[in-house]
């Protein structure tokens, strides 16, 4: 059976991020510290900071976050308060905390999705995105990715933590005798077979990323998709649109 993370009173490393921010939301020398950064928004606490981004705190409770929750709140004056805490990330820890909070339900919904072919289950898949979402945090380019800041966020950090460690396999697996000794022919690939083909053999997409594109080729609407998978549709876009950058990045390693 596929290992979901449990309640965040059961869950050590998230437990611990989450008494780490109720020891912090309130205390005043760190609200007076925010009020440096110019987040555009008076706040008497950091929650009020993460609220100012969008952020819905009833999905950290029910622990079921997706990269969708960017979209929930997105309006402008949210993301523009993103995006003054990510340049003040690039020289506050603490910035980059808060930028962390408001992302904490979709890096628990990634994991769930990434854990269904892991060992370790989304516990390990999760340890995984918030060590590479901290560096996508204190990295991330404002100036030229100004839009769609949580979205992008999440999918950044969905690529740091899975994407190239599975395209740095790809580079370093050497060709199969067999296949190196097949002799050359000049017959032309059906671009389509020929993708199919890359796609298989990279072995980029979950079970649960095939089941999606199973209903979606069927003809299924993102409304019947979001009633078989029993998530949202928002969450079926968002599912669909990160399989879709998987594949375009085989295509492009193909070319």
């Amino acid at each position: 059976m596929t290992q979901l993370l449990p309640h965040a009173s059961n869950r050590s490393l998230f437990a611990r991020l989450q008494r780490e921010w109720a020891a912090i939301t309130d205390r005043p020398a760190v609200v007076c510290r925010a009020q440096h950064w110019g987040v555009g928004v008076g706040f008497r606490s950091l929650d009020e900071v993460v609220a100012a981004t969008g952020f819905c705190a009833r999905r950290i409770d029910r622990l079921a976050g997706s990269d969708t929750d960017a979209d929930a709140a997105g309006s402008a004056a949210a993301n523009d308060v993103l995006a003054k805490l990510l340049l003040a990330a690039r020289a506050d820890e603490l910035a980059a905390r808060v930028v962390l909070q408001r992302m904490l339900p979709g890096l628990i919904g990634t994991a769930r999705r990434w854990g269904a072919d892991r060992a370790g289950g989304s516990f390990d898949a999760f340890d995984e995105l918030l060590s590479a979402a901290w560096t996508v945090i204190r990295e991330y380019p404002v100036e030229r990715r100004p839009q769609h800041l949580a979205a992008n966020l999440l999918r950044d950090s969905e690529y740091r933590a899975f994407g190239r460690s599975v395209r740095r396999m790809l580079a370093l697996d050497p060709t199969p005798p067999d296949l190196a000794e097949l002799p050359a022919t000049d017959e032309a690939i059906e671009p389509s077979v020929e993708l199919a083909e890359v796609v298989a053999g990279a072995r980029l997409l979950t079970a649960h990323d095939l089941r999606l594109l199973e209903l979606l080729a069927r003809g299924c609407s993102q409304v019947e998709v979001a009633a078989a998978l029993e998530v949202s549709v928002r969450t079926v876009r968002n599912h669909r649109n990160a399989v879709v950058h998987r594949l375009r990045e085989a295509a492009l390693d193909a070319a």
